[in-house]
């Protein structure tokens, strides 16, 4: 009798299971139409040829030398991809309709790239496009246990393309450095040794800079004040409402981005200075 029930709840269990995974296929499309509708269209990577390069030097007066992907691509479940098309969702909405639409084309979302180089990359936007690259299996890495998730990268990466579009002032931005500011402009290195925390030490607070990668560039410096803002606006407010610069610095990244469209208004709402 009980190897008949068994027989029988193996069939049954097999009848339901592809209609399981029919079901979340079906969400996966009424979630990526539901992004596409704000205007941004987003696909799955699931191959390491469809990443475009690896790294991108400027050369030669501006010519792009393009070093192709290594390493293997580690492929996100239907599962984390579904849910992470609406946690995507969920930060594209503090933007402007319009400006999706006419400023970001599309999103890329795969696992993680697994190799030396590039294991520690969550995301890149690539130059001369409005496309980003994003890759949350990055923060399943027990290097990034310190609050940070993939909900920042996605506006580092917008910003990016917003920061080329518009036009940012990075001179003016840069003003409000500390004078023991200077940029050390190698990424690998801090990605490879993490410090403890994400957020920069009371000494580099002090001096202008909210992240400890903020060091790497004047942009990636940028990106981090816009990625708290829009992803950990209570962050924000506590940084901004104790460090001098980083307030200056807050408030100029504030009147860019207002500059660009009113609309932004509600997601400065959110943090006091």
């Amino acid at each position: 009798m009980r190897a008949i029930k068994f027989v029988i709840a193996m069939l049954v269990l097999g009848g339901t299971l592809p209609g399981c995974q029919f079901n979340l296929s079906s969400d996966i499309v009424n979630a990526e139409q539901s992004i596409v509708s704000l205007g941004v269209n987003v696909s799955r990577l699931t191959d390491i040829d469809e990443i475009p390069v690896n790294n991108i030097s400027y050369v030669n007066r501006g010519l792009i030398e393009a070093v192709p992907v290594e390493g293997i691509l580690r492929t996100i479940t239907d599962q984390r991809y579904y849910d992470f098309l609406n946690l995507l969702k969920s930060e594209l909405v503090k933007y402007p309709v319009n400006i999706l639409r006419t400023d970001v084309d599309n999103i890329f979302v795969a696992g993680q790239i697994v190799s030396d180089e590039d294991k520690y990359t969550a995301g890149f936007y690539y130059p001369g496009t409005q496309n980003i690259y994003l890759f949350p299996l990055v923060f399943d890495m027990p290097s990034f246990e310190d609050g940070t998730t993939i909900h920042s990268t996605i506006h580092h990466e917008i910003s990016s393309i917003l920061l080329r579009k518009y036009r940012f002032d990075m001179i003016g931005f840069m003003a409000y450095n500390g004078s023991n500011i200077e940029y050390w402009n190698d990424e690998g290195y801090l990605l490879k040794h993490p410090p403890a925390s994400y957020y920069a030490s009371d000494a580099l607070l002090a001096e202008g800079l909210l992240t400890h990668y903020a060091q790497t560039s004047a942009e990636n410096d940028y990106n981090g004040y816009v990625e708290v803002t829009f992803a950990y606006p209570k962050v924000m407010s506590r940084f901004c409402s104790s460090y001098e610069r980083v307030k200056f610095k807050y408030e100029f990244i504030k009147t860019f981005y207002l500059n660009i469209s009113a609309d932004f208004q509600p997601v400065f709402d959110r943090v006091s200075c």
